[in-house]
């Protein structure tokens, strides 16, 4: 037997109902912010902003990679 529900929720509907909070405003700051540097030129401290980011990119790429190598070095040993 299968069951199907479908919910119809907006974000903030959903985010209440979970308890979750309301990170609009500290994205609309963070996203403002970095407009702001992006105009006025400031090419380090939108760096410093995305550093976190991509720095957790290459880590998850590297794992992935080492996965991937790790899986193809025991397949060829068979």
């Amino acid at each position: 037997m299968k069951i199907s529900i479908d919910i119809d929720l907006t974000p903030q509907e959903a985010r209440d109902f979970m308890g979750w909070p309301d990170m609009s405003k500290i994205h609309d700051a963070t996203f403002s912010q970095l407009k702001e540097q992006i105009k006025s030129g400031d090419k380090e401290a939108v760096m410093s902003l995305l550093k976190p980011y991509l720095d957790g990119s290459q880590q998850a790429f590297s794992f992935y990679q080492t996965v991937l190598e790790s899986m193809a070095a025991s397949a060829t040993k068979k």
